[in-house]
């Protein structure tokens, strides 16, 4: 049997059955005690783990509500971490990284990553961006149980396939209408051209990834409010697009 003594620490704020429950595997120990007091202090459930391997294993023995994930981790890097996790389990999680190039995150992404954060960070930041991806789990979940999505003043009907916004019907061909209830399903999340492709085209596509950013342009014409303001999908530099349900 391995000896784990020097591979995890797990930390508890209560038996309240209502706590999230938060998995950290990152490699650097301060690192990981700072974002675990933090999480404690909101009342989560936390459990670090100091390798990529063993958390791995851990994070398929338990039951999480999200993962705050490190890439470059011993034994298993986070991005083979995500890899082999997402064959399975949908378990939200964040990179918590000092990479800083584009393909590492957008590589991330595309293999189901939900947000990120680059080190030197702000452990205010990252408890906001964990908040965050639980409120947008709390409207993915309620919208998969009904037909019908409103944000803001844009409301789309799955069954019919019809999108309306201040109640006035919005004409989208079929890939459209595809591409903006996939970025209604978890608004916020930022949806890479490769995720969008997968979701909206599947095995069937053959263009290029500008093809997803004309239909993109052409959405946000639709759904532009004004000539200057496009009040639902945003573009994030180099990663893709996102949902914006805030007011």
């Amino acid at each position: 049997m391995r000896n784990k003594l020097n591979t995890f620490l797990i930390i508890f704020t209560d038996n309240n059955d209502m706590a999230k429950n938060i998995l950290i595997v990152e490699d650097d120990k301060s690192v990981a005690l700072l974002v675990s007091t933090y999480f404690l202090n909101e009342k989560w459930n936390v459990e670090v783990i100091y390798n990529g391997e063993d958390g791995l294993e851990n994070a398929y023995e338990n039951s999480y509500d999200l993962i705050v994930l490190d890439l470059m981790l011993p034994k298993l890097s986070g991005l083979e971490f995500i890899k082999e996790y997402r064959l399975e389990f949908n378990t939200p999680v964040i990179m918590l990284t000092a990479r800083i190039t584009e393909s590492d995150i957008i590589k991330g992404l595309d293999l189901g990553a939900d947000d990120y954060i680059t080190k030197p960070f702000s452990p205010r930041e990252l408890v906001s961006r964990v908040k965050a991806v639980f409120r947008r789990i709390d409207k993915q979940n309620l919208f998969a149980e009904r037909k019908y999505i409103q944000i803001k003043n844009l409301n789309i009907d799955i069954d019919l396939q019809m999108a309306k916004l201040n109640d006035k019907k919005v004409d989208l061909t079929p890939k459209e209408f595809e591409i903006l209830k996939n970025l209604c399903s978890y608004p916020g999340k930022i949806y890479s051209r490769q995720e969008i492709i997968d979701t909206c085209f599947g095995m069937d596509f053959d263009g290029f990834d500008r093809t997803i950013d004309t239909h993109i342009a052409n959405l946000r014409k639709k759904l532009r409010i004004d000539d200057n303001h496009h009040e639902y999908i945003e573009s994030v530099y180099g990663l893709g697009y996102r949902l914006i349900d805030e007011e």
